[in-house]
């Protein structure tokens, strides 16, 4: 059977629920986790802000680091821009628990919008700069466009994400109401 082959392929039963995923993708309390590769791809979506903090690190290079990433310093201000609401879901993400705890529960339906407005930021960055430099091509112009628009692909149809967060709109309402109750 093949590697890509759908989730149904794998039904688990618990009592007398199906699962939608295997159960390596639940914590402990059933609850479905992000997918790992989530936070890869967000994390290399967001390589401005990590070259931007390692830049900051080293106090003594910091300007010819950022100069040798950047030349241009108003196009670092800009990817950082458009990163932001990448950044804002991955927050989301790792912030479940305490934004739960707090009674939390719509920010869920928030994370998939955030992230694809900010992968789609992303390559309107890229698209702008090919524009200012005539169309010239550039490799990793060429590569960041093109991991932009397969993470586009992926945010957008990842079954995975859309189950997480069904599941946790669901957890949370159930989280809620048992802390209503108990007081």
């Amino acid at each position: 059977m093949a590697q890509h082959d759908s989730y149904e392929a794998y039904p688990v039963i618990l009592g007398a629920t199906m699962l939608k995923l295997p159960l390596q993708f639940y914590d402990e309390s059933g609850r479905i986790l992000p997918p790992k590769w989530l936070y890869a791809l967000c994390m290399l979506l967001c390589i401005d802000w990590i070259a931007f903090i390692f830049s900051l690190a080293s106090r003594a290079q910091t300007n010819e680091l950022l100069s040798f990433f950047y030349p241009n310093k108003a196009s670092l201000g800009i990817a950082l821009i458009a990163s932001l609401p990448i950044l804002t879901g991955l927050l989301l993400v790792s912030q479940r628990d305490r934004l739960w705890k707090k009674g939390y529960i719509r920010w869920c339906t928030a994370i998939k919008p955030t992230i694809l407005f900010g992968s789609f930021l992303l390559f309107a960055v890229q698209l702008t700069y090919l524009l200012d430099h005539e169309w010239r091509f550039e490799f990793v112009v060429a590569l960041r466009m093109a991991f932009c628009l397969f993470a586009l692909y992926a945010f957008w149809k990842s079954r995975h994400l859309h189950w997480m967060i069904e599941d946790w709109l669901i957890v949370g309402k159930e989280d809620n109401e048992k802390q209503v109750n108990n007081v």
